[in-house]
């Protein structure tokens, strides 16, 4: 368990260190305990994996969304709107596979990404191999492969 006091005189520590002569005023103080108490608050709940047919809702409010995952979310789904990333990264394409095997009816509608940029081009013609990269615990390989279909894909004649 973490002790919120000395959370609290940590983060005033770190913002002395960063900011030379920092009063110790009450707002500053109250906002160092309001970022303990986030913290602590947080780390009290369990964590909330993505699970195999969860279904949209319950991945939604899960911890294992990211950027592009949401949006791949958004778009297969067309039940919200956010910003358009793409996997940077295999954690950020594992999310990816993750939500698909959460929400297993928006798998048919892959394709439909393709629209979406050369990067997301290049998720969809490369998901299978990808995958299975994903799957066997290769890291490192997926994400050269990753970085080489990125830089070699060519831009949808469609995209804006």
């Amino acid at each position: 368990m973490i002790n919120q006091m000395q959370l609290v005189a940590a983060i005033m520590k770190e913002l002395s260190r960063q900011v030379p002569g920092l009063p110790a005023e009450a707002r500053y103080v109250n906002a160092a305990i309001a970022a303990a108490n986030s913290i602590c608050n947080e780390l009290s709940k369990p964590i909330v994996k993505a699970s195999n047919r969860m279904g949209l809702s319950a991945w939604l409010t899960s911890d294992d969304t990211g950027l592009s995952s949401k949006f791949m979310a958004s778009v297969l789904s067309g039940q919200f709107i956010t910003e358009n990333r793409y996997p940077l990264d295999p954690a950020d394409f594992g999310r990816c596979v993750r939500l698909i095997r959460a929400v297993p009816e928006l798998e048919p509608s892959l394709s439909q990404m393709r629209d979406f940029g050369k990067e997301w081009a290049a998720v969809v013609n490369n998901w299978s191999y990808w995958t299975q990269l994903y799957d066997n615990k290769q890291g490192e390989e997926l994400y050269k492969e990753m970085k080489t279909a990125y830089s070699a894909a060519p831009v949808p004649e469609d995209y804006q």
